[in-house]
């Protein structure tokens, strides 16, 4: 998968940024995925931020611990069928799949 500069989510065009500053990370104030350029795979990452930001969109992502990281996911089927459709969809309109 080729990395876009720039994906459609939510509705809204969001940019995609290699970086060395972390791994990968999201922004909704500023609309920005950033993938970090040394830590590893930029696809995995780049689909491990927009599922991530799926997660938040669709309420899904709460704060909270679990082990070492400050979030926690709660769904239920059905959620994570609104979760797939969201994927599917972003997947389709950036001509990823």
């Amino acid at each position: 998968m080729k990395i876009p500069k720039k994906m459609r989510m939510f509705g809204y065009d969001w940019k995609i940024k290699i970086t060395d500053k972390s791994e990968g990370s999201f922004v909704w104030k500023t609309k920005t995925i950033e993938i970090g350029d040394k830590y590893g795979e930029k696809e995995a990452i780049l689909l491990h931020e927009i599922m991530e930001a799926i997660f938040v969109e669709l309420h899904m992502r709460y704060t909270g611990m679990e082990g070492n990281m400050p979030y926690t996911f709660h769904f239920d089927h059905t959620e994570f069928c609104k979760f797939h459709k969201s994927l599917y969809q972003i997947l389709k309109d950036n001509k990823m799949i």
